[in-house]
């Protein structure tokens, strides 16, 4: 299997220039989101696959997000480290990214930061099921803050083609894996993140979840 070279992402197929990802959040920067906008996340406990795409370790799982009020189906969510967002200055040990998709088609991608600490269980079982087609248990609680305050702002996909007009919710609080599991992690990617792209005057808005 043919990998992305994350070492020459100079050569990656663009299609478009202005509103790539992933960006560097300033908190102090942001916009107050000051109407009803809620994340809430309705994921199935059973998910179909892991498989090694070449980019990234990736987890065939379904549900719906609520994102204000609008349904969107979650395709599959998979695993970047290090960050590939980062937060007042800071590049996290990895970053999760939950790929939904509207009825119009249109992307939101739900993202959550890796620090390390407690390992997770979930992670645990994606590590020992790489490129197998077998239906598993995947409660990913333990890889979503229970709060759910996050960062908004319109971007790209990370991974050629790099498509834009995705919609991006970075959450605020991030979770943890053990520093082993990074280490496991690491050796099938040594790095798959992509290089911070410039903002171009775009609006990055916050919401506060006050639960």
């Amino acid at each position: 299997m043919q990998k992305l070279n994350y070492d020459a992402q100079e050569s990656w197929s663009l299609t478009a220039g202005l509103m790539q990802s992933p960006i560097a959040i300033t908190s102090k920067a942001t916009d107050k989101i000051d109407y009803p906008a809620s994340l809430e996340l309705y994921y199935d406990l059973n998910a179909n696959y892991v498989r090694d795409t070449g980019q990234g370790l990736e987890v065939g799982l379904t549900g719906t997000a609520i994102i204000a009020n609008r349904p969107f189906r979650l395709q599959q969510f998979h695993v970047h480290a290090p960050s590939e967002h980062t937060l007042d200055g800071q590049t996290y040990d990895g970053e999760i990214h939950f790929v939904h998709e509207a009825a119009d088609g249109r992307l939101a991608v739900i993202g959550v930061f890796l620090r390390l600490g407690a390992p997770s269980e979930t992670f645990a079982s994606i590590l020992n099921r790489i490129d197998d087609e077998s239906v598993f248990s995947c409660e990913v609680t333990d890889l979503l803050p229970t709060n759910r305050s996050y960062y908004h702002y319109i971007g790209s996909l990370t991974t050629p083609p790099l498509s834009e007009n995705v919609d991006w919710y970075v959450l605020e609080q991030s979770m943890t894996i053990s520093a082993a599991q990074l280490a496991e992690f690491h050796v099938h990617y040594d790095h798959n993140n992509r290089h911070v792209q410039p903002l171009n005057g775009r609006h990055v808005l916050y919401y506060r979840d006050n639960k």
